[in-house]
Order: C-alpha cells, then sequence, then structure tokens
C-alpha cells in the first residue's frame, strides 16, 4: 500500500509532467489490496431544441426517429419502439456478423443453387465462383438476396448458427425488440423497432468495410468466369443535398417487403461535425421513404442546439 500511495502522491505532486499515465499504471499487482480511485468523467450534453414549440415533421412511414449519434437522445418519435418488419435493412447485421467472424474477405465461394431468394435482381448464378468481398458489396449496395444468403454461408455457420449469431449481435449492441431468423430480410420475421434500427445503423456505419460499401453509388467486379456485373445501389440519398456542403452523407440502408413497407435508415453529419441517425419504416412508397428520412435528418439539424 505505501509504495502505491507515494506513487500517487508523486503524480499528484507534479501534475502535467506524467500526462500519459491513468489509473491503470496504479492498478496494485494481484493479491495487494488497492485504493479506489474517484474519476470523474464528463457526459456528453444532448442537443436542445431552439423553439419547444416545434414538435417535428408530417411523416408518411409508419413509425419513425431520430436520434442523437453521441448520446442516443431521441429527437423525433413515432411508434419508435414498436416492432416491425425491417426487410433487407437486416443485411446491416448480417454484415456485422460477417465482419465479426474474421470472415477470408479474399476467399472465393461457389454461388448454389440452394441461395436463390424470390424477389430482386440474382446478379450471380449458381455454379458462379464469387469472392466473399464482393458478395459484401452485392449485398449492401444492390441489396443482392443470393448474394447476402452466399455471404453468410461463406463464414462456416449453419443457417440456425448465423442467426443466433445475429441475435447475439443484436442484443449486445443494445437493440431491445430485435429478432432475426435469417440474414437477407426476405422473412417478415426478422424485425426491430424503429429506434432499434437506428442503434443498428449507427453501429453498422461505424465499421469502415460497412460504411465504405454503403456509399458506393455502384460496384462493378468480374467473376472468376470472366464475367463482368455492375451495380447501383439502392440508396437515393447518395448524391442528394445530405450529400452537399454543409452536410456529409454518413451512409444507409433501403429495405422493402410487402409487410414491412418501405424502409430507411441513415445518417448524417452537419457542418458543425454532428451527427444524427433517422429511421423511417414503413412508409408506402420509394420516393417517401428518401422524402421522410430527409426531411427528419433536416428538421434535426434546424431545430436542435449542440452545446459546445
Amino acid at each position: 500500500m505505501f509504495p502505491l500511495l507515494v506513487a500517487i502522491t508523486m503524480y499528484l505532486a507534479v501534475g502535467s509532467a506524467h500526462p500519459a499515465l491513468t489509473v491503470e499504471d496504479f492498478r496494485p499487482a494481484a493479491g495487494r489490496p488497492h485504493l479506489a480511485l474517484a474519476v470523474k468523467v464528463e457526459r456528453p450534453r444532448a442537443p436542445v431544441k431552439k423553439d419547444p414549440r416545434r414538435l417535428g415533421i408530417d411523416t408518411s412511414a409508419r413509425s419513425a426517429v431520430v436520434i442523437d449519434w453521441e448520446t442516443g437522445a431521441r429527437l423525433f418519435e413515432k411508434n419508435a419502439d414498436a416492432p416491425a418488419p425491417i426487410a433487407s435493412i437486416s443485411k446491416l447485421m448480417t454484415a456485422l456478423v460477417v465482419l465479426q467472424t474474421k470472415t477470408d474477405m479474399r476467399g472465393q465461394i461457389q454461388i448454389l443453387g440452394s441461395d436463390d431468394r424470390p424477389g430482386g435482381i440474382p446478379y450471380v448464378a449458381p455454379g458462379e465462383w464469387i469472392a466473399v468481398d464482393d458478395l459484401f458489396h452485392l449485398s449492401l449496395v444492390a441489396s443482392a438476396n443470393n448474394a447476402t444468403v452466399a455471404l453468410a454461408r461463406s463464414t462456416g455457420l449453419s443457417a440456425d448458427d448465423f442467426a443466433k449469431k445475429m441475435n447475439d449481435m443484436a442484443a449486445k449492441i443494445g437493440m431491445k425488440s430485435a429478432r432475426f431468423v435469417e440474414p437477407t430480410g426476405l422473412d417478415p420475421r426478422n424485425e426491430a423497432s424503429a429506434a432499434d434500427v437506428a442503434v443498428l445503423v449507427k453501429r453498422a456505419l461505424s465499421e469502415p468495410a460497412i460504411k465504405a460499401a454503403v456509399n458506393r453509388e455502384s460496384y462493378r467486379f468480374v467473376a472468376k468466369s470472366g464475367r463482368e456485373v455492375a451495380v447501383r445501389s439502392t440508396d437515393q440519398l447518395l448524391g442528394s443535398f445530405l450529400s452537399k456542403k454543409p452536410y456529409t452523407f454518413l451512409g444507409g440502408k433501403t429495405g422493402y417487403l410487402q409487410e414491412a413497407g418501405y424502409c430507411l435508415g441513415a445518417a448524417a453529419e452537419n457542418g458543425d461535425g454532428r451527427r444524427v441517425v433517422a429511421v423511417a419504416l414503413g412508409a408506402p412508397t420509394i420516393d417517401q421513404r428518401f422524402r421522410d428520412v430527409k426531411s427528419l435528418i433536416f428538421w434535426a439539424f434546424d431545430a436542435f442546439a449542440w452545446s459546445q
């Protein structure tokens, strides 16, 4: 105990002479008593509405939410905690699980007939050998379903084990009502609330590989057979005013299923470096889901003030 007290006293005396020291530098060896040090952590403050009378905007989506990136504070909500099918937004969770399993992204995997799923365009055909990294981009850029199934299979996990990993990840990152049964989102039992999707979008965009992929307006590659494949993004917010100064578009993911309606989760940053995540689930048309999210993001930046 005496050497520990001496060390702390010396540190307090010299102050900035040892700026790299932390609480860990004073932690005693195992088996010896230790002195608890109180460390005050300054928590970031949630943004404050400039005018309390501003209630928000009228969205067409069945549920919606806007959260502050740094604090998680809800700046707008509409049925934000109601679970609903999230369709292809599920592919963000699939991408997280693939990255978690340390899959060899440079490896090749053969597309199987069993990978085919109804809906969407089959950009890759059974029998073709495709690099896992190309499947990763097909899933996130073009929302290709059979590519997503093959991507999940590249982990070596069974379908049930992969779904379990998705649910484990959902719990780990703080999604409270999410449930996943497969990787594509074609099954309406893949459900989450708008608030949960906001958590997923933020976590996914914190992964450089996912952020880079969802910010591609197009993607092109050559299969092992020599066939060239070119796809375009399903996200119409790329190239919108959110991609122009003073804003920076951070990325997003679309989804559609008859049971889900048109869905979108996306994030953006304003000129002061403040970030928000906006989600719209169950919009009646493609255009309205993009209009809802653009309006929510613009309104949040305009209606709220962040402390410096």
